[in-house]
């Protein structure tokens, strides 16, 4: 894959992370706090988008 189709996939990845994902999770019957991210999985709280894309990346590959 070149790193210009990666470059888009990553900002579509994230994109859909800040605009749709909690939009998503109301459609799903999931809630989600304001300001809270919580792991879909293991359902550990982070403060933070990038630490649960970080924690996603190694704990759930």
């Amino acid at each position: 894959m070149s790193s210009a189709v990666r470059r888009t996939w990553r900002r579509l990845v994230l994109t859909y992370y800040l605009l749709c994902a909690r939009d998503d999770a109301a459609v799903h019957g999931f809630t989600v706090p304001s300001g809270i991210w919580a792991c879909d999985r293991c359902h550990q709280p982070h403060l933070e988008l990038s630490s649960l894309v970080q924690h996603v990346r190694a704990e759930h590959p």
